[in-house]
């Protein structure tokens, strides 16, 4: 991620959206938001960004990378008027040997990272190391997307963050999710272990594949937990031209939850939808491609829109943002574009839709998109930005 350089992103995300992607899915959803973008904002400038570096707790220790805040998408919640913010720090961090992080700040929409020192959290792994073998192996670990645990359900107020780690290959990075716990709001994190995997095995000498850094979602009907992804389908080769551009898996939201707060943690077994049925297991197997005909690809962040009844995607490839919507979480209308850098030396990363309500996590008619804006400079340069997205109803 942060010591990545984006052009690893950009001719992954390039590749699935222009001829690597394989799927059966057809568009048979009519969009209801036509999406106008307006408001375009600078919400955290580079000297803020270096300033809550300088304070952040702990320390920071690199050198090269300073405070590479938010590597991530962001993970919202409200309190009265009070927001809190989790997203990676992408810096590396001693403690753990690993780049990538939990990060937390307190602040508003018009300043995400406010004025109190970020608590930089690194995930630790699991009291029983035979839950993730693989932990050791991590270079990355980190994430933002955050769910809190509803009232009423095993370990109601805590914290659950699907996790991005990264396996070093001989030329870029190979990724995976995972799941990490936190009973006192993002103070400590736990790893759960392993829930996606690509198709793909781990091999030394692999191209760079970036399965993004998503967020738990409920399914229609309330019962499961859907996470969305780009795959990486085997075809022999070190490449990833069978990618699709978004898949999803799922897992029972009590399975979920008995296994992260029972006597031993552990994470629950996610399926892949594939050819029409949750067949295929989370750790490596096949998918089935949910919107194979896009334009536009990248990682995918979703969020309910109360004010349609719709699921809605937003997606970046570095160089674009863009807007799907869906009523069941598996149809999906073709991604319209919201923003576009032409800026060859800069970059769109971590797109994520914020709602202006009580739930961040929840959308209106109207919502924000924050990203980070990648400067030709790299971190010391870099920005958060923001525009609001306002949906009129297709006639």
């Amino acid at each position: 991620m942060a010591r990545v350089l984006s052009e690893y992103r950009l001719m992954f995300f390039l590749c699935i959206a222009a001829v690597c992607s394989i799927g059966v899915a057809a568009q048979s959803t009519t969009p209801l938001c036509q999406p106008g973008v307006s408001n375009q904002k600078t919400v955290v400038t580079a000297a803020q960004r270096k300033a809550a570096g300088n304070k952040a707790i702990p320390p920071i220790t690199d050198r090269q990378n300073g405070f590479a805040w938010p590597d991530s998408e962001f993970g919202v919640f409200k309190n009265d008027t009070a927001y809190t913010f989790f997203a990676s720090d992408g810096a590396h961090h001693d403690g753990n040997n690993k780049y990538g992080s939990v990060t937390r700040t307190f602040g508003t929409l018009d300043n995400p990272v406010g004025s109190a020192p970020p608590i930089d959290v690194i995930i630790h792994p699991n009291p029983d190391a035979a839950v993730n073998p693989n932990y050791g192996s991590y270079t990355y670990l980190g994430g933002g997307r955050i769910y809190r645990v509803p009232a009423g359900r095993p370990g109601a107020g805590s914290l659950l963050d699907v996790y991005h780690a990264e396996i070093n290959t001989t030329t870029s990075f190979y990724s995976l999710l995972g799941l990490a716990v936190s009973s006192d709001d993002g103070l400590h994190w736990t790893d759960l272990g392993e829930i996606i995997r690509p198709n793909q095995p781990y091999e030394a000498d692999l191209a760079g594949f970036d399965i993004g850094s998503p967020r738990l979602v409920h399914s229609p009907d309330g019962r499961y937990f859907y996470v969305y992804f780009p795959d990486w389908i085997a075809n022999g080769t070190t490449q990833p031209t069978t990618a699709t551009i978004v898949s999803v898996a799922r897992a029972p939201m009590a399975s979920v939850l008995e296994a992260a707060f029972g006597e031993d943690p552990h994470p629950a077994a996610f399926e892949k939808y594939y050819e029409g049925a949750w067949t295929q297991p989370g750790i490596g197997g096949l998918s089935t491609d949910l919107n194979p005909s896009a334009g536009y690809a990248g990682s995918s962040n979703v969020a309910y829109d109360r004010a349609f009844g719709r699921y809605v995607m937003i997606t970046d490839d570095t160089q674009h943002i863009a807007y799907a919507e869906s009523v069941d979480g598996l149809s999906w209308t073709l991604p319209v574009l919201l923003e576009q850098d032409e800026n060859s030396q800069t970059s769109f990363d971590y797109a994520v839709p914020i709602g202006m309500g009580d739930d961040p996590n929840v959308l209106g008619e109207q919502f924000y998109v924050f990203y980070t804006h990648g400067s030709a400079q790299g971190w010391p340069g870099n920005t958060v930005r923001r525009f609001t997205v306002t949906c009129q109803r297709s006639r």
